[in-house]
């Protein structure tokens, strides 16, 4: 009786069971920039912290849906908590990071030091010659019928 009349694919409730919001990290402007997206949350749903293991943002994600439909009431509420860690490269500047959120896009940026490249350069030596393995097969083959002959 109630299969005809609610189907459980109008509420997504499948959706927040495991819920991990795809997170994209770059280095810009001498910034590390992290955009977390998170559709269907506002500020107040997302916790952004620096620890010892890196740059944390967590969360969580609520729907609440309620409807009728054929003479009949249905709620349902649906909770998808999310954690994601993003490791910080030595030297970041926490004391001057700043977050961001915008039509449920959150940015996070972190100024860190310039990078430094360390480049050496690295002599090749020369090693043992070593002849073509055709040109000592036909040696050997001069040499054998030389015996021979």
């Amino acid at each position: 009786m109630f299969s005809s009349a609610w189907d459980d694919r109008d509420f997504g409730s499948r959706e927040l069971a495991a819920w991990a919001p795809p997170v994209e990290v770059r280095e810009r402007d001498g910034n590390l920039v992290v955009n977390a997206e998170l559709p269907g949350l506002n500020k107040e749903d997302v916790k952004v912290e620096v620890t010892n293991e890196g740059l944390v943002i967590q969360g969580e994600r609520k729907r609440e849906h309620e409807e009728d439909r054929g003479g009949m009431h249905r709620s349902e509420r649906s909770y998808g908590a999310f954690y994601r860690l993003i490791p910080l490269p030595e030297g970041a500047n926490i004391d001057q990071a700043k977050a961001q959120f915008n039509n449920g896009v959150l940015e996070v940026r972190v100024p860190i030091p310039k990078s430094q490249e360390k480049t050496r350069q690295i002599p090749i030596e020369a090693g043992e010659e070593r002849k073509p393995i055709g040109s000592q097969t036909g040696q050997q083959t001069k040499q054998t019928s030389k015996a021979t002959g």
